[in-house]
């Protein structure tokens, strides 16, 4: 090996030591459209990225006004993010039969496909301050926007299933749901608000739920307290379970006492809402 050459490696050596490591990892993805004022700020330095720069982990991007940035990862998997938004790759590594992919969201909105990952184990999660939103492989969007004082995550569902979970002020879990394509979820620090299209309704009409669970021993209870049915619906009420203390009080449709379960007749939108206030042990569920 010549001097000049062994001059490069170890020259290269000495960067690679005092430059940050971010700098050398490995490439998570690719900036594949990059539209306005985008700016990629990797180990404290800000780039201006552009069609095919590279996409590593730690990395923040953010987007100005009218601006967009799309980024193809190794999995396949593409996320986009819309104008006035910051979003951060907090971890990202496939190895063998592993996936683990963990992006925040910040502020803005995002829409992603995610490629299926089957036969091990797999993590891909998209988190903002107020929601965890775990995927397999699906679609769905992601915005995380302020609603009046407080900050909200919604997050919409356009293909397979979603796992979302609403935190609290202080990041502890306190409601979790599953949602499927056409569903919708709000999801601030007092819950989760779910809505969609009623599937396998007839005639005209709307529901909407709300629950709250209160309980004051151990036992699980699940109740609902409002259901109000505009057009032409039904609705049908059920019985609390556990040793917690359930009132439903329905709107054009009588009183009812217990789990209310409603079924609108024809396109349908159903809406479900889920707080927690808990003294003891509280198993809280939602029904569509």
């Amino acid at each position: 090996m010549s001097k000049s050459v062994r001059g490069f490696f170890a020259f290269l050596l000495v960067v690679q030591l005092v430059i940050p490591y971010p700098v050398f990892a490995a490439a998570a993805g690719k900036f594949t459209s990059v539209i306005g004022k985008v700016t990629l700020t990797r180990a404290g330095v800000a780039y201006k990225p552009v069609v095919n720069s590279q996409v590593q982990v730690k990395d923040l991007i953010v987007t100005g006004d009218k601006s967009s940035a799309t980024m193809l990862f190794s999995d396949d998997s593409t996320i986009r993010i819309q104008q006035n938004s910051k979003m951060e790759i907090k971890e990202f590594m496939i190895k063998g039969k592993t996936r683990k992919s963990i992006f925040s969201m910040m502020l803005g909105r995002l829409t992603a496909n995610v490629s299926k990952f089957i036969g091990g184990d797999n993590t891909f999660e998209v988190h903002s301050p107020t929601a965890v939103c775990g995927v397999r492989g699906t679609g769905f969007e992601f915005v995380v926007a302020m609603v009046g004082t407080q900050l909200s995550t919604t997050v919409t569902c356009t293909a397979g299933a979603l796992s979302v979970s609403a935190l609290s002020a202080t990041g502890a879990v306190i409601a979790t749901t599953t949602i499927v394509a056409g569903q919708t979820a709000v999801i601030s620090a007092t819950g989760i608000t779910v809505s969609a299209v009623g599937a396998g309704a007839t005639g005209a009409g709307a529901a909407t739920t709300t629950g709250t669970a209160t309980t004051t021993g151990t036992a699980a209870t699940t109740t609902t307290t409002v259901t109000t049915a505009t057009g032409t619906g039904t609705v049908t009420t059920g019985a609390a379970a556990g040793a917690g203390t359930a009132a439903g009080t329905t709107a054009a449709a009588g009183v009812a006492t217990g789990t209310v379960a409603a079924a609108a007749v024809g396109a349908a939108v159903v809406t479900a809402v889920v707080v927690q206030s808990t003294s003891g042990t509280t198993t809280t569920t939602h029904h569509h």
